[in-house]
């Protein structure tokens, strides 16, 4: 087996790990975190239980629910294109980077099937300002984005 070949396994791998972990924290987080209530983490992290039924940071969110599941078909066809990409990355470090992106997205997509919306749970501020609730699928896909754009930059 090639090493691109290894590669291409291992990222799947890790898009898997991402799913399963993404699941695995909003599983825990919809049996312990009560609707409404703040679990203070540390200074700056909260636990919250919130569902979004928009796009990224709420935006978008759905009057009806034909809107709610074109946002759904939106990111099935965003997942579906970036498999596409992902086959054609010739680099290992871009096919990790991909899969983690792509596994974030699943995880997301998931939630979508049977919550009606994504889960989020992670609440991080300073004083009275708080960035919008998120997960780890979010991370994931926020931090792999980053990486391939840099990724892209570098070598263009």
């Amino acid at each position: 087996m090639t090493n691109l070949k290894k590669a291409h396994l291992f990222s799947i791998l890790l898009g898997v790990f991402v799913i399963v972990f993404d699941q695995a924290t909003k599983w825990s987080a919809l049996a312990f975190i009560e609707r409404g209530s703040v679990v203070k983490v540390c200074k700056y992290v909260n636990l919250v239980l919130t569902c979004n039924f928009g796009t990224s940071f709420g935006l978008l969110t759905p009057g009806t629910e034909a809107q709610k599941w074109m946002i759904t078909a939106l990111s099935i066809l965003c997942v579906a294109l970036l498999t596409y990409v992902f086959c054609r990355l010739t680099t290992i470090i871009e096919k990790m980077f991909c899969s983690l992106l792509i596994g974030g997205a699943i995880g997301n997509i998931i939630d979508r099937f049977a919550h009606g919306g994504v889960v989020d749970f992670i609440d991080l501020y300073y004083e009275d300002w708080h960035w919008p609730a998120f997960n780890i699928a979010d991370s994931f896909i926020t931090a792999s984005a980053v990486m391939l754009v840099i990724i892209s930059l570098k070598r263009g």
